[in-house]
């Protein structure tokens, strides 16, 4: 997702933070592909993101668009890491 270019540091740092998330739940969705269990300290719905972007002050109309764009992604990678939640708890009964 790009940033613009009047962006503040904050609001980097939460563009990067964003970006770790969404690399960590795509690492695990993959192992979960390929047959491991999901690691749930990883996989986890991150409520301080969650809260920093809420919480960002926004001082520019590109500022607020850009927060608004990371949080709709934010939440779209909430729903990929409640679905695997999910799923591995359907999967752990049938093992047995």
């Amino acid at each position: 997702m790009p940033m613009p270019a009047i962006a503040s540091d904050r609001l980097v740092e939460l563009h990067n933070d964003l970006t770790h998330y969404d690399m960590a739940i795509a690492g695990e969705m993959r192992e979960f592909l390929r047959g491991r269990p999901i690691n749930t300290s990883v996989v986890k719905v991150d409520t301080e993101l969650e809260e920093s972007l809420r919480t960002f002050k926004a001082e520019m109309p590109a500022e607020v668009e850009c927060r608004r764009e990371l949080l709709r992604y934010k939440r779209r990678i909430d729903d990929v890491v409640r679905e695997l939640l999910r799923l591995q708890n359907v999967k752990v009964p049938a093992s047995k």
